[in-house]
């Protein structure tokens, strides 16, 4: 049994469809709304956050967390009696308690957090680039195309997170806001490098501690296509209305739900392993489709993975525990065999499915 919670939405919707075609697995949709049925796919009408929930979740069952209106005792509940609980929220201070909960109740299940495309796809590219010699930091480039409306959720949790102070990990902590931090990166081969803007994401799984000297630092930004939305984003951030835009964040989705789409649709990732003294000694480029297949995509690589028991694990772990990055490239290429996916770094010839 694969459960869904919040499996209404734009990822919900594409993973119950890879489900189908790819599993024989009997799929149960967990939402307030809920959705049609059939004979794999059953619905559960319920408010996840009440505090008899978990006990209506079927024990043993792979749990898929798609909404942060989870409460993290829930997942720690679902391991806790024996099944699976894979998040998907790149929030690094809700993934956070994810872990906690999961690490502190234990059980004979598994907890995974880093599931999806940023996290999930980003933090297996990024901790193949930390394995660099002499790598002292990284920095990860998401480039989010806006051709379509992503749904509400998205891009309210998008909004939201203008207002989120958020850590930068190193030597020593530091407390930024979003778009404090700025620079650029190159989304295509040969293209001209695009600014993105310092955001907090959930990092992981990363990289271990073990061995190293001192902690590595790890960076995320984020730009927008096309780019002009980034600019317009920073020059927000930079006049301090990021906690505004965050308070009405359910209005402005609904406007900008209204508004035609604008720029490419895809998903493009950047990372670069930086040297001690900044500069750049290794990256690795991603260029694909739609992001909400590439998520969901992800999602079932990973369920596959866990489920296949070849690892033996228990409690809390992240994707990279379950996945190598080129399993990830296979999984991506075998289940969504209609979308470009190109893989490189600067001076190799890369590759192309």
């Amino acid at each position: 049994m694969i459960v869904l919670i919040g499996g209404t939405g734009d990822v919900g919707n594409r993973l119950v469809s890879l489900l189908l075609d790819h599993t024989a697995a009997s799929v149960l949709v967990v939402s307030r709304r809920g959705r049609a049925s059939d004979d794999r796919v059953k619905t559960l009408r319920l408010n996840i956050a009440a505090t008899d929930a978990a006990a209506r979740i079927p024990l043993g069952a792979t749990v898929v967390n798609l909404t942060e209106a989870t409460p993290p005792s829930v997942a720690a509940d679902v391991v806790r009696a024996g099944g699976n609980f894979l998040e998907t929220s790149a929030s690094p201070d809700y993934v956070e308690l994810i872990r906690q909960e999961v690490s502190a109740n234990g059980g004979a299940g598994i907890g995974v957090v880093c599931v999806g495309a940023a996290p999930g796809l980003s933090t297996l590219i990024a901790a193949d680039a930390a394995q660099t010699e002499e790598c002292a930091s990284i920095d990860i480039g998401l480039e989010l195309g806006m051709g379509r409306h992503y749904g509400s959720a998205a891009t309210e949790w998008s909004i939201g997170a203008l207002a989120d102070k958020y850590q930068v990990s190193g030597a020593t902590s530091t407390t930024v806001r979003p778009g404090d931090l700025r620079r650029r990166f190159i989304f295509e081969r040969g293209g001209r490098s695009q600014t993105a803007l310092g955001l907090g994401f959930a990092q992981q799984g990363i990289v271990g501690q073990t061995g190293r000297r001192s902690p590595l630092r790890v960076r995320t930004f984020l730009a927008l296509h096309p780019p002009y939305a980034t600019h317009l984003t920073g020059l927000l951030l930079r006049l301090g209305l990021g906690p505004a835009l965050a308070r009405h964040k359910r209005g402005l989705t609904r406007i900008l739900m209204r508004l035609p789409p604008l720029g490419r649709v895809g998903t493009r990732i950047a990372v670069e392993a930086l040297g001690p003294d900044g500069g750049v000694l290794s990256d690795r480029h991603l260029a694909a489709g739609d992001q909400a297949e590439v998520t969901a995509a992800m999602i079932l690589a990973a369920i596959r993975a866990v489920n296949a028991g070849e690892k033996p694990l228990r409690g809390s772990t992240t994707i990279v525990d379950h996945l190598t990055l080129a399993e990830a490239f296979d999984a991506l290429r075998r289940f969504l065999p209609d979308m470009p996916i190109e893989t490189w770094s600067s001076g190799a010839a890369g590759d192309r499915a």
